[in-house]
């Protein structure tokens, strides 16, 4: 009988490399098949927000990916007339997760550092070339049959497996799960151009969606000489046709000439709004477009897949060393899904801004977007339109706090500032709002940081010990951000789950049982359990 691995990934893509990494650095042996035998070398994703780089971050790779990642400009939404109906920035500092809110990146090289943390990982094997033919749940593990570059035939075992093989998923296929679709399909050429350094001054130094009837367009400025279109297809164009190097020229005449620039990739897309039905069967997941597939307009569609990933690896963790019960494996759905389909609807209404093609009716949406938003447009911000967790590894009945993000302040050492992540690690934690000391943490919730490895934080300390100090770590913000938080709020301490959603607050003293209690209760918390077999 082959070996059993842990978890098994079929897609090496960023969510899946992603995926293995959190699990790799969890020590939770793993194994991923991709049928490429590289990276595809053109880019796809452009954008992604503080969230991810603070995965990023927590993998070690921030450094590693800085050279291929910016800060994301401002969008503007341009009318019928040329002049701006709507504007969106990024918060200002200080940042709530450490990071500029939203980034614009370089796909290949981003990959490249993912899949080059993976060879350092003792607990992960990727094997390329290799292509899943089957899969099959047997009750206590699942069995995927293979085949390698050569044609041969194989198997693998794993305790529990992730679909992360994209929009045209096998897995899902294989499985029978079906999308249900949120009604938004629409034909989009995507192009990108690298434009000569002298040639720059030609665009806009903003990112604009040109929302004119006669051709939606998104203009988006990326890393360094790289710019990319995205041009609605018009009723009657054929891709085919509409993807030639000439047609594509002059589709950006009214920005640039052939001689401004190299044509650096182009690909015609259906943008839809997609949601599996279903995202765990048995021991199968999906995770990333394999789960769900959201229309570009939020810069959200590889952010959903690498939440996907955040949410899962922990629960796998918990759930194969046997502190969890295997209950909590029945929150991704429960929490991906609805939070998934939230951000589309909303990247789908901003779609139906950019896609109106009755002229008479984007005349009356500019009408009305000035008259909401001013003439010129109040300013916006990007991240008030991501939703918190409503449901899942949440208390009953929990209170406003849990399921929102919690911040990453700046930290204050003896070697200067740094992000709280460098000190606290990125596992299990509980914020306290003062020194524990003053505190009476009962018995159950010690217990819980016991078995969760939880790190206990206090705010207020006028020294930081080092990360590999034990008990305590006391920190003093640069910003106030965090203590900020948490008197905005009433609360006195906080505890935070691996992926930074806040899992119970308390207000006062006595509450901090009832928060031992609602943590157990949400994680599944086993204290004599043993390890999945």
């Amino acid at each position: 009988m082959a070996s059993i691995v842990d978890v098994a990934i079929v897609g090496l893509g960023p969510v899946g490399a992603t995926l293995a990494a959190l699990l790799g650095r969890a020590g939770v042996s793993t194994l991923v098949i991709d049928k490429a035998d590289d990276i595809f070398p053109l880019p796809r994703a452009v954008g992604f927000d503080h969230e991810i780089m603070r995965v990023m971050q927590n993998l070690g790779l921030a450094e590693t990916i800085a050279p291929f990642v910016v800060p994301y400009r401002p969008t503007e939404y341009h009318g019928v007339d040329g002049r701006p109906i709507a504007r969106y920035e990024s918060l200002p500092p200080p940042y709530p997760q450490g990071w500029d809110p939203s980034f614009v990146f370089t796909q290949p090289p981003f990959e490249r550092a993912l899949r080059g943390l993976l060879e350092t990982l003792p607990s992960v094997e990727v094997r390329l070339a290799t292509e899943l033919k089957g899969i099959t749940d047997h009750g206590d593990h699942v069995e995927l049959a293979v085949v390698d570059a050569a044609g041969a035939p194989g198997t693998m075992l794993a305790r529990y497996a992730v679909g992360c093989d994209g929009g045209g998923s096998l897995v899902r296929k294989l499985l029978d799960i079906r999308f249900e679709s949120l009604d938004f399909d629409e034909p989009w050429l995507v192009v990108d151009i690298l434009v000569d350094e002298d040639k720059l001054h030609k665009l806009p130094d903003t990112i604009i969606q040109y929302c004119d009837p006669a051709r939606p367009t998104t203009f988006v400025v990326g890393p360094g000489r790289h710019r990319r279109w995205e041009l609605m297809l018009l009723p009657g164009e054929n891709p085919t046709d509409m993807s030639r190097e000439e047609v594509i020229w002059q589709l950006l005449g009214r920005w640039l000439t052939p001689q401004d620039g190299t044509l650096w990739r182009s690909a015609t897309y259906v943008f839809h709004a997609l949601i599996a039905e279903e995202w765990r069967k048995g021991r199968v997941f999906l995770a990333g477009d394999a789960a769900h597939m959201t229309p570009p307009f939020m810069a959200q569609g590889m952010c959903q897949g690498i939440r996907d990933a955040a949410n899962l690896a922990w629960k796998l963790a918990l759930a194969l060393s046997g502190t969890a019960g295997t209950a909590l494996l029945d929150s991704y759905q429960a929490e991906r899904r609805p939070h998934v389909r939230t951000t589309t609807e909303t990247a789908k209404a901003l779609g139906r801004i950019i896609c109106e093609r009755d002229r008479d009716l984007a005349k009356a949406r500019d009408a009305r977007m000035r008259a909401e938003f001013g003439d010129p447009p109040r300013v916006q911000f990007r991240q008030n339109l991501i939703p918190p967790l409503t449901a899942g590894a949440l208390p009953p009945g929990k209170t406003a706090l849990a399921g929102t993000r919690f911040s990453q302040p700046r930290i204050v050492t003896e070697t200067g500032v740094c992000l709280l992540d460098e000190v606290a690690g990125s596992g299990f934690r509980l914020v306290l709002a003062s020194d524990p000391g003053s505190l009476d943490i009962p018995a159950a919730l010690e217990q819980a940081i016991a078995s969760l490895g939880a790190q206990v934080i206090s705010l207020g300390g006028d020294e930081t010990p080092p990360p590999e100090a034990t008990g305590v770590i006391a920190i003093r913000e640069a910003d106030g951000l965090l203590a900020g938080w948490m008197r905005e709020h009433g609360v006195i301490a906080a505890f935070v789950r691996p992926d930074h959603y806040v899992l119970a607050t308390a207000a006062t003293a006595p509450d901090l049982e009832g928060m031992a209690s609602r943590i157990a209760r949400s994680i599944h918390i086993e204290p004599a359990a043993e390890r999945i077999s």
